[in-house]
Order: C-alpha cells, then structure tokens, then sequence
C-alpha cells in the first residue's frame, strides 16, 4: 500500500492499486450493510422484500449515494468544501460500485433482501481474508506488529465460544454434553489463530472466519425468515426477523474494523483507523436512532396537528423578516480569496437569502392576486369510538391583517439583533450645545410618566375624587407622544440640514442619532405603558395618536436609514463609513423599535390600528386549531391542545425560576467559598444521589409533602417545584463543573488587579463558566418538560382540558401578609406529558392520532427550549472569545 495514499491529508497523483481499491469497496460495502442492517431491523424495510421491490430498493440507495457523493464532488472540484483525503475518496467511489453491483446481481438473481446480506456477509468475509494473506505474502506494503495482541484474542476468543456453542446445538443438540466440547473449540481456536500468527492474519482471519459463519447462516437459511428459537427458560424467544438484522449490524461493524485496519496497513495507524471507523458507525447508529424517533413521531403525529393550518400572507412576510435578515448578514460574508472558487463561495452564501426571497414572492404574488395557497390533507378523529376521516388543507390566505404577537416577536428578534450589530457613537463628531437641554429633559420626562403610571395603578383612576387620568393622564400622553415624534426626526433633520456633503454632515451631528433614537423610542414606551393605565387613548381624526406617530416615526427612520445608505457609498472603506455604518444600523433599530411600540400599543389597548390596508389587531390570521384552541367536547372538530401547551410551558418555567438560581448560586458557594473538604465530599455525594433519583419518587415526595402544604390538593405550583427539585441536582453539578474549569490564571489576574473576590465570581468567573451552566440548564429542561410520573401525582391527569390556566391574570394584590397571591399557581393544570400519557398510554380519552399530535407538540416544544438554550450558550461563547 502506498504511504501517500494512507496519507489523509495530502493530495497524490498516483492512483491507487488494487489492494486498495478493493478494500475501499469492503469497507463501503459494510457501510451498505449497516445500513440495511438497521432499516430491517426497524421494520422499515422487509426482509422477504424481493424481484422488482428489492431492486427498486437498491436503485433508490443507489440515486441517494449518486447524488450525495456527486454534491459533494461537485463542492470538492470547485474547492468550497474540499476533499482531500484520497481513503475518502475511495470508500465513495466503493459505495457507488457496490450498490451498483447489488443492483446488477438482484435484477439478475432471484433472491431475497436476507439472503444479500447472507451474501454481502461472505464478500466482506472473503475480502478480508484476502487482505490479510496479501499481507503476510508481503505481495504489498503493510507495517504488522508480530501479533494482533492478548484483548483481540480474548474478544475472539469470547465471540468463537458463543459461535461454537450455537454451532455444537445445532448439531448434537442441547441435551448432549458434546455442545459444550464445540463451543469450547471454537472459542480455544480463534483465540489462538488471532494471538499466534502475525498481526496481518490475526485480524483478519478470525474475523473472517466470523463474518463467513454469520453469513453462510444466513444465506443457506439455516436462520431464515421463518426460523424461531424459544428457550423454556425464558418467556418469549428468537426469531428470524431480528436475529438477521442483528447478524448483519455485527458482521459489517467486525467487516468494517477488519478492513479498516488492513486499508491502513496494520500496526499502530491501522489500530487508529480501524478504531475510528468503527466509533463512527456507532456514533452513526446512534444519530439515526434519535433522528429516527423525531421523524417515527413527526410522521405519526403531525398531519394531525396541522389540521385547518392556516395563515395570512402578510402575517408570513412578518415571520419572514428575521430570516431574511439573517440571510443577508450571511450573503455580505466575505467570499473567501479571490481565486476562482470564490464566485462559488459566494453562490452558496447567497443561496438561502435567494430561497428566502422567493418565498417573498410567493406571499406577494398571494397578496396582489387575492389567490389563497391551500395543500389539502386528510386526518382521522375519534366519534363514538370509531375513527372517521377528515379532510382539512395548510393554507396561506391573502387576508391584509396581522396579529400583534407576531409583530412583537419578530420585531423584538430583529430589535435585538440591531442593537447587537451596533457600535457606538460616543464622543463620535461635534458637539451641539443645544442638545444638552434635550439630553437632560429626556430622561426627566420618563421617570415622571413612570412615577404617573405607579401613582394610577396604586391610587387608581381617581384619586382623591379627581379626573386626573382624564385630565393630567391625558395631557401626558399627548405631550411625550408628539415629543418622542419630534425626537426621533432629529436623526433626519440634522443629516439634511447640513451644508457640506450628507455623509460629513451626518458625521459631524452624529450625536443627534442616540438622542433622537433611544430618547424616542423610551419616551413612547412610557407613553404606551400609561395608557392602559390612565385608560385614555387619545384620537386625531380617523386614527389613534400614538400608533399614528409611532408609525410616521418608524417611516422617518426608514428614511434616514436608506439616505444614509446612498451616503455610505461613496465613503465606504473609510472612518466616515464606518461611522455612516453604526448610524444606518442605529436608523434600522429605530424603525423596528417604533414598530414594536405601536403593536404593543395595539395589544395593550385593544384597539387596530390600520395603515395602507394592512390592520395591525389583537387577533390576526394565524389559525393553528392544535395549538391555539382548547378542546371542544360537542363540536364538529375535537380542538387543540392549548391548555396543556401552556401548563407544561408553565411548569418549564417556574421550574427553571426555582432551580437555575439555587443551582448557581450553590455552585459558586461550594467553589469559591466553602472549604474543600468533607462538607463538600457529602455535598457532591448526596447531589449526585438526587440526581439518579427516580422521577416518581420526587413525584411521591411532591404528593406526601408538598401538596398537603400548598392547599392539600394538586396544583400548578407543586407540580413547579417537583420539576424544580429534579432539576436542581443537574444544574449544581454542571455548574460546579464549569466554574472549577475556568483557569485559576483568571482568578490571580483579577486579584492582581485589586478586584475582591465577590468582583471576581461576578465578572470573571461566572461568564467564563457560562456556556458550561448553560449546557446543563439545557440537559435539566430538557429532562423535566417530558416527564410524566411525578406530573400524574402534583398536577394531576387533566385531559382535553377546555380552558387554559391563567397564571399571570391570577395575580392579586392585597392590603395585607403576603401582600400579592395567585390563585391559578394553586390550581390543577393540564399538561403535554399527562395528555400523551391519558390518550396513547392509558387510552383514557381521545382518539390515538390526538394523542400522536400531542406527543409531537411536546417534541416540538422541548426542541423549542434546547435551541433557547444553545443560542444562549453561543452568544456567551462568542461574547467570551471576543472578550
């Protein structure tokens, strides 16, 4: 075997030679195998599949390998994702020749999907073999050892007992003592031939060996697709349909490591990337278990939990926004060098922003035309205990109306992300002695509409007997709106007033953008806080004033932003156009700002607000009956699952409310505070003793000791604190771990500079350990939002509940201890897991595809919190290494 050939990381123009070539085919045809392995073991592929079916399917392997490998070759040649490594190379190529060649024999061949893996076994058998006596004839250049080494033997040796036992009870028979003699020979005697000979054969004819006996079993159907095993010892037995799949899971991982380590010519390299590969076919397996379970239940449960999706057009264009933000930022990314695989570079970045942008279109050309979109379905439910079809559509309407939620979700995404693209302006151009009065009165006005809206919401209305929210509320909201107007115009009116050049004058007046901006955007929101509050909502002609000034300022800011834009163009490498950049992004944040204001305006006070035909409502024209809708015991269609969306959202909330902070927080005390000895010893102890706990044993504590104190009935609340107890344990150990990682060189560092140490843990230590918190805090949720058994004791079984709980309208303020209850915190709740568990589990009530739906919901919602998570823990890792 060639050195440049093993060689991963360098480009050889020789081409390889038929030692391994042919061992590149092995190991992709173990790759099949694994596969195939897997698809038949979980039922989704027939073993008795055969003729056209079977050759079918290997034509559809076959596509599936012919576009990847040619995607990524087509990605290698143009050097966007380049592939170097020629052992790579050839395992690819190896793939296409095999399943090229299985197609070949099925079409020619009559003959089952058992009986190609029985063949594919005794080709990996027979190839592996080849290579180990190509080897010890030295017919090509390979490094062994003197012999494969005494753990080799011993696994064979284990592997060859088992083998020889099967064997010796099939042929004598269980009840001779013969069996005993043939599985102890077959153990002795691979256990010799992989330790006596050289390494070259002892790892490869005993594997051999293995992988033959394992096929020649299947092929002859000596284990066939009707074969059946039942011990009497045991409840239940063995049959074909899983010990065949099993058989080939085994003998492609033992034919994949064999050839391996013969494709990298034994020795220490050969031990390497035989280990290797084998780790990745595991690490395969396990990654296709999982993905396999979220697409079991996504196939299971999601047509009917999209029934009578429907969504407006505009409504659609509001989600979008983020994306497409997103997927500029990407486009504008460097291509890379300026050779020429950069315009293919640059293609692959533009990519999402062109699919984004042709959605966009799509929901244009829905608006314009006033043509729905529709993709009709069919779904079942459950009527007088038989299942009945449905049919229902996921549909795009062009219905000009969008809900407030939505305009406050995207646009408080797109808000943040600005402010994060955002610089500073400090000290950024002259000074403009007028602007100190505004800079002073600003921040005056909105601490006096904030003390307003104290004083309304304590004193109510009236107080005293006096109209003031009529009056003094009134006049307050009219004079900061107009006001917060008049700020956010000065961006504007200070870049055109200017006599030289717009990009030098708004450099030079550069202070007026924060002022203008972030002095608008918190006098409005003053504004819009204090109206509910006073109960005004002042009108001017045939619109309301403050989402009538919120939207002209959003309109300016737009403004500025694109003139600024123009601007930038002919200063764009230079000092003023770094500085045009900061003020363009500080004119975007400002529109969306303004935008977000006057949505909260409109939830607030319930009143749409209309602009251009397009309404902006309390209510909008996202439909999603599952998720948005309780159940509906008489009505034509069952409902949604609403109540039980928010209880467990709730519950994942006061859970992490209750734990993070306490897990932290004791973190941090057993590190940096408490002395390490045996206080800590039983701390650590006992926390991983929590841990391990069974879940329904938190869930007998939360039923014996915890309810009987809460009101002696089951509730939110106890349901909170048992999550919040099983999460604790994983969030101090986590925690702990992460902070006793940072580097003590932090710690001497900050104390060198004379920070205490309580400065220390605050602003060095705890955000170093943050992305590792964070990891746990992810584990925990992720664990708690889907248990069932504690939840049935505290929370209780409610299902197809008809009205979610309130948790933030049940709160009450009292004139004495404890001052501010909750009466929906002391409630029984629905929940996702108690629904899953009382429709598919218990089959309490409901149909099974509700129940699948549910358990889609609640899949979709953990995976909500994990993403939650994990954009948390990159930002704090990327704050970190900017930092």
């Amino acid at each position: 075997m060639s050195e440049g050939y093993a060689d991963r990381n360098a480009l050889v123009a020789e081409e390889s030679n038929r030692y391994d070539r042919g061992l590149d085919s092995a190991i992709a045809l173990s790759v099949v195998e694994f596969t195939l392995g897997m698809l038949t073991l979980g039922k989704v592929v027939a073993l008795d599949t055969s003729g056209a079916a079977l050759g079918e399917l290997f034509l559809t392997m076959l596509a599936v390998a012919v576009g990847g490998v040619g995607l990524v070759g087509l990605f290698s040649y143009t050097n966007v994702v380049p592939v170097t490594s020629r052992r790579v190379r050839g395992i690819a190529l190896g793939a296409l020749v095999s399943l090229v060649g299985l197609t070949v024999v099925t079409y020619a061949v009559d003959m089952t999907l058992a009986t190609a893996l029985g063949l594919m076994l005794l080709v990996q058998a027979v190839a592996v073999a080849t290579a180990g006596v190509t080897s010890r004839l030295e017919l090509v250049d390979t490094e062994p050892n003197a012999t494969a080494g005494l753990l080799a033997g011993v696994v064979f040796g284990i592997v060859g007992l088992f083998l020889g036992a099967a064997l010796g009870g099939t042929l004598v028979g269980f009840d001779s003592p013969a069996w005993v003699a043939v599985a102890l020979g077959g153990g002795v005697g691979l256990l010799v031939l992989a330790v006596v000979p050289r390494e070259d054969l002892g790892s490869t004819l005993p594997a051999a060996v293995i992988v033959g006996v394992l096929g020649l079993t299947v092929t002859t159907a000596t284990i066939g697709l009707g074969w059946e095993w039942n011990p009497e010892a045991i409840n239940g037995g063995f049959t074909g349909g899983t010990v065949i799949p099993l058989f080939a899971l085994f003998g492609s991982l033992l034919g994949s490591w064999a050839a391996a380590k013969s494709r990298a010519g034994f020795g220490a390299r050969g031990r390497q990337f035989g280990a290797f590969f084998v780790i990745n076919l595991n690490a395969f397996l396990m990654v296709a278990v999982m993905v396999s379970i979220v697409l079991f239940v996504t196939v299971k449960g999601v047509g009917y939990a999209f029934h009578g999706f429907a969504i407006g057009a505009p409504s659609a264009l509001v989600l979008l926004a983020p994306l497409l933000v997103l997927a500029l930022n990407r486009a504008r990314a460097p291509a890379g060098s300026d050779e020429w695989h950069g315009g293919a570079r640059q293609f692959f970045r533009v990519l999402p922003l062109a699919a984004i942008g042709s959605l966009a279109a799509l929901l244009l050309s829905v608006v314009l035309t006033g043509d729905a979109v529709e993709f009709p379905f069919t779904y079942t439910v459950l009527v007088n205990r038989e299942q009945v079809v449905l049919d229902t559509a996921v549909s795009v309407t062009p219905t000009a109306k969008v809900g407030t939620l939505l305009v406050l979700v995207a646009g408080l995404l797109l808000f943040v992300y600005l402010l994060r693209k955002y610089g500073s302006l400090r000290n950024v151009g002259g000074d403009i002695d007028r602007l100190a009065p505004v800079r002073t009165a600003v921040p005056l006005a909105v601490a006096a509409l904030a003390v307003l809206n104290v004083a309304f919401v304590v004193l109510g209305k009236q107080p005293f007997g006096l109209p003031l929210a009529d009056t003094l509320g009134l006049a307050a909201v009219v004079v900061s709106t107009l006001g917060a107007g008049a700020l956010a115009l000065l961006p504007l009116a200070g870049t055109l007033a200017g006599d030289g050049s717009m990009a030098e004058t708004a450099r030079e007046r550069a202070q007026l953008f924060p002022v203008g901006v972030f002095g608008g955007l918190a006098l409005l929101a003053a504004v819009v806080f204090l109206e509910p509050t006073a109960g005004v909502n002042p009108v001017v002609g045939p619109a309301n004033l403050v989402p009538m000034v919120a939207m002209a300022a959003a309109g300016v800011s737009l403004v500025t932003a694109v003139a600024l834009t123009l601007a930038r163009r002919s200063a764009e490498k230079s000092l003023t156009g770094r500085i045009l950049g900061d003020q363009i992004v500080l004119a975007l944040a400002a529109t969306v700002g303004f935008v977000v204001l006057m949505a909260l305006h409109v939830a607030l006070t319930g009143a749409d607000f209309t602009l251009g035909g397009v309404t902006i409502g309390t209510t909008g024209t996202l439909s999603w009956p599952m998720t948005m809708s309780p159940y509906i015991p008489l009505g034509e269609v069952p409902g949604g699952i609403l109540p039980a969306v928010v209880g467990t959202v709730w519950l994942v909330i006061g859970a992490s409310l209750f734990a993070i902070p306490l897990g932290v927080g004791a973190a941090v005390f057993l590190t940096e505070y408490a002395e390490q000895g045996k206080f800590t010893s039983v701390v650590e102890v006992a926390t991983n003793a929590l841990w391990s706990t069974p879940s329904v044993v938190f869930g007998l504590f939360g039923a014996a000791f915890l309810i009987p104190r809460l009101g002696g009935d089951e509730s939110l609340i106890a349901g909170q604190l048992v999550l919040g107890f099983m999460l604790l344990p994983l969030v101090l150990i986590t925690s702990r771990e992460a902070i006793l990682a940072v580097p003590d060189e932090y710690r001497d560092a900050s104390a060198a500079l004379g920070v205490d140490q309580w400065q220390t843990v605050r602003s060095v230590v705890l955000p170093a350990a943050m992305p590792g918190v964070i990891t746990g805090v992810i584990l925990g949720v992720g664990r708690i939002a889907g248990e069932t058994a504690p939840l049935i004791l505290v929370l209780g079984s409610t299902l197809n509940a008809t009205e979610a709980i309130d948790v933030l309208g049940g709160f009450r303020i009292l004139d004495q201890p404890p001052f501010i209850v909750n009466d929906a915190l002391t409630q029984a709740s629905a929940s996702l897991p108690t629904q899953v568990w009382g429709v598919i589990g218990a089959g309490v009530s409901g149909s099974q595809s509700m129940g699948w739906a549910s358990a889609f919901i609640l899949l979709m919602v953990v995976l909500s919190f994990y993403a939650v998570g994990i954009i948390a823990r990159k930002y704090f890792r990327r704050k970190l290494d900017y930092e």
